[in-house]
């Protein structure tokens, strides 16, 4: 039990990237379909390059969002398929 709460105490300080993509300011795909999780899979593809410290940091905590923001973003595709749609005049 104390492993469950410890994975998710750390997802959530992790912060979703799903929401955080979809929602914030962070736009490193900006409105596309599962960019959350796609946001996650980078930060993990990352940590395997020396030179890049912050994904190295990051990485445990994209391992245990994961599968939180592949949820997310199937809950939010609807959302996201109709904001990726042009502006019609």
């Amino acid at each position: 039990m104390r492993i469950v709460a410890m994975a998710l105490t750390m997802a959530l300080l992790a912060g979703c990237a799903t929401a955080n993509e979809t929602f914030g300011m962070g736009q490193l795909c900006g409105r596309q379909p599962y960019c959350g999780a796609a946001t996650d899979i980078e930060i993990i593809k990352g940590s395997t390059n020396d030179n890049d410290v912050y994904s190295r940091a990051l990485a445990p905590f994209a391992i245990i969002d994961l599968p939180f923001s592949i949820v997310a973003d199937t809950l939010i595709l609807p959302y996201t398929i109709f904001h990726m749609r042009p502006a019609e005049e």
